[in-house]
């Protein structure tokens, strides 16, 4: 019992010491990318053809903070995710050590390209529909602070959602998932999506959030093909050591 709860204390020590290291990380990151969010904040309202407003003396400097505190965390997630990696997967599974690189390198990747389909894909498209409710009496003013928000959100949340599939890679190949999990459950998975797209889109409207959801079904399937694969290479692994 004793020796339990000595392990115990040590990955506690072990996380929290990991977890400073993020946050000072985070910190220098978001200083850095301050300087940048000028040239950030360009990139995304080329997406309106537009400019913003603010709406209080403080707002300008709000937001451009507030973007580089996305920024920071997006830099951040690969450092974050090289040492979750380490302090909580190769202690239990030894022989994936050689697979730390490729599997940030994949992550990183995966993320990449959630971010970009929202950006030249869903951003648009969602940003459109709501300011196309204009009329000759009524102009869309939009916030700077809210604009960014929408965006980060959705940007993010996209990007970690693309990390659906290397997820159920690993999960198949310890065998925790199987191909079953995901047959006949498709109507799961779109209510589920539906209700995930709801809490992540920042805004309520309905067509942001199918917007949100398609992808998100396409991840579902995307990862039960992933395991499926697995799921075959694991049934062909003894008939190939047996024709060796």
């Amino acid at each position: 019992m004793g020796n339990k709860v000595t392990t115990i204390i040590a990955e506690v020590e072990k996380a929290r010491k990991g977890i400073a290291a993020c946050a000072v990380l985070f910190l220098a990151l978001a200083g850095l990318c301050f300087a940048f969010s000028e040239r950030v904040l360009l990139a995304l309202v080329r997406l309106l053809g537009r400019k913003l407003v603010s709406y209080s003396p403080e707002e300008g400097f709000v937001a451009l903070a507030s973007l580089s505190l996305y920024c920071a965390f997006v830099l951040t997630l690969p450092v974050a995710g090289y040492l979750l990696w380490r302090r909580l997967v190769l202690p239990r599974v030894p022989a994936w050590r050689r697979w730390g690189g490729p599997v940030i390198a994949v992550a990183v990747g995966l993320f990449a390209c959630g971010a970009l389909l929202g950006y030249f894909v869903l951003l648009p498209a969602g940003i459109g529909f709501l300011v196309g409710f204009e009329t000759r009496d009524v102009r869309a003013l939009l916030s700077a602070k809210k604009f960014i928000s929408f965006c980060g959100t959705m940007l993010i949340a996209l990007g970690l959602s693309f990390q659906a599939p290397l997820l159920s890679f690993f999960l198949a190949k310890l065998g925790w998932l199987k191909p079953a999990f995901f047959q006949n459950r498709w109507r799961h998975a779109l209510l589920a999506c539906t209700v995930l797209s709801a809490i992540i889109t920042p805004t309520p409207d309905v067509y942001n959030m199918t917007l949100m959801a398609i992808p998100l079904l396409g991840l579902y399937f995307v990862s039960f093909l992933v395991v499926h694969v697995v799921a075959l290479g694991k049934a062909a692994a003894p008939t190939t050591d047996d024709g060796e």
